[in-house]
């Protein structure tokens, strides 16, 4: 549902404005003097391969906590249940997957994207495909994370839409077309204490007013839920097998298992902060404290989403002003909380929204100079000086296209973490399946790969059919799309032989069969 109907009793006031206004121009001040001096590609993409490994470890978090899972998670628990969230404990075994098959690949071969290794292990048409993926689904998530809190922004200021797109837009891309990586790391290590901090701020007010009893709350919500159901809210796992149900513990369990493996393994809006640190150990260490640090973050946002339904019970007259279950968070923090608090969530909201759009735009800008521009535009015969002013050209356009984009995304008419995740899984399965065939196996070869990768967007966009939907629902998306690039790419690789292929992995060492 669009968030354009949000209805709000209270409205922002001059101290709300002032919090929010001084949140921006520190995130963009320090931006802009986190980029000072910067000359090279190397620094302007990879932080000189200097970036601490906790910083790096907070900006990984934060790259993929924007304001679309800040607001859609607790939405998600408040209209639906917690099983999504309690999936999420499956995390830290991604990232375990991760290190293990994607890290020593990565920093032996010392690239700036993650789309080098496939040129490398099959081919630069494999390199530039998957690169055109990734800006397409990449595209649209950057587009979506920069209309969702403008229409929150929007409808509990008052203010104009547009405007609100404009200006995340516009600030975002300043300080990461000024600053590069290393100050998007920063500033996406100070944004995240925010989020985070605002979401401690919203969930003890909620346990103020349930004078801090979390007990009673959850036989509250219980209760709420058995009666409008039949079944208890409190539902943590469903072992049932049927593919039309949602967010079963299999469905759950092979969704996120990809989806995670693709965005923390595969997607170079994620990866980049691993190729900003200097050595092997720091990037695990890095990587592996994302994964435990990411759980925590999410149950903190599925016990707001329990406590917004235990909150509107008791205030019915607040539950008939919300339109739509995806601006509980925004309604509830206009609605409920003081002057200046309100201004300091947005701040929140803000701070998820900028540190995802910040990395997507620096990422894609990598992506534009070092996998397409030097390759096909003659960008790899010209100075170092002359790709790091097109590394900024592209990072203004991209802002600009994302901003645009922004304003389409309001048409969508379903929840929010649905329509973002249900999305991104037509790409990131495919796009996943091709780095595991790369990873895992010998045999596979440039025409296979490319023949699997085929099939899987063919199914990708099939599984929307009205026919297919009503026996598959959107969570095995990702990994039915997965599977089949793999197997298909493998086995139309079979006949070939694989030569060729085979005898570039071994001699750079990038297959594990």
């Amino acid at each position: 549902m669009s968030l354009a109907n949000i209805s709000i009793i209270a409205a922002f006031t001059k101290l709300d404005y002032a919090v929010l206004a001084v949140y921006l121009i520190a995130v963009v001040a320090l931006g802009i003097w986190m980029g000072r001096g910067q000359s090279s590609l190397t620094g302007y993409f990879l932080a000189n391969r200097k970036a601490p490994w906790i910083v790096a470890c907070f900006s990984i978090i934060a790259t993929d906590f924007s304001a679309i899972s800040y607001m859609g998670m607790p939405a998600w628990v408040y209209q639906k249940d917690l099983k999504y969230i309690f999936g999420q404990i499956l995390t830290p075994l991604t990232f375990l997957l991760v290190v293990l098959v994607f890290v020593p690949i990565y920093f032996r071969l010392q690239v700036f994207t993650v789309y080098e290794y496939l040129e490398k292990r099959f081919h630069p048409l494999v390199r530039t495909v998957t690169a055109l993926l990734f800006l397409c689904y990449r595209g649209l998530w950057m587009a979506s994370a920069i209309y969702i809190p403008s229409i929150a922004l929007s409808t509990a200021a008052g203010l104009n839409i547009y405007a609100c797109i404009i200006a995340i837009g516009l600030l975002t891309t300043l300080y990461t077309m000024l600053g590069g990586m290393r100050a998007v790391l920063w500033t996406d290590f100070i944004q995240l204490i925010i989020m985070i901090g605002g979401l401690f701020l919203i969930i003890g007010i909620q346990l103020h007013a349930f004078d801090w009893n979390l007990p009673d709350v959850w036989n509250r919500v219980g209760a709420i839920n058995s009666a409008s159901t039949g079944s208890p809210h409190t539902t943590w796992i469903d072992f049932g097998f049927d593919l039309k149900t949602e967010s079963t513990f299999w469905s759950l369990l092979f969704f996120l298992m990809i989806y995670n493996l693709g965005s923390y393994g595969t997607d170079q809006v994620v990866v980049q902060r691993y190729f900003t640190m200097k050595s092997k150990r720091q990037i695990v260490w890095s990587v592996m404290t994302a994964g435990f640090l990411t759980v925590p973050v999410v149950f903190l946002l599925g016990i707001a989403g329990i406590l917004f339904v235990a909150y509107y019970n008791v205030h019915p007259e607040l539950a008939g002003e919300l339109s739509s279950p995806d601006a509980v968070l925004p309604h509830f923090v206009v609605n409920v909380l003081p002057a200046g608090l309100r201004g300091l969530i947005f701040a929140a909201l803000f701070a998820a929204t900028m540190s995802s759009v910040s990395s997507g735009l620096n990422s894609f800008s990598t992506v534009g100079v070092m996998d397409l521009y030097r390759r096909y535009l003659g960008g790899s015969t010209l100075s170092e000086r002359h790709n790091f002013f097109v590394a900024k050209i592209f990072t203004v356009v991209c802002g600009a296209l994302a901003t645009l984009v922004a304003i389409w995304i309001s048409t969508f008419e379903t929840t929010i973490l649905q329509t973002l995740v249900g999305l991104a899984s037509k790409f990131i399965g495919p796009i996943a399946g091709i780095f595991l065939l790369g990873a895992l196996t010998r045999r596979t070869n440039t025409i296979g790969v490319l023949i699997g990768a085929t099939f899987g967007l063919i199914t990708a966009f099939t599984v929307d059919f009205e026919i297919v939907s009503k026996h598959v629902n959107w969570l095995w998306t990702a990994p039915l799309t997965s599977l089949v690039t793999f197997l298909t790419g493998y086995l139309a690789s079979l006949p070939m032989g694989g030569s060729g292929a085979a005898a570039t992995q071994s001699e750079a060492g990038l297959a594990s069969e």
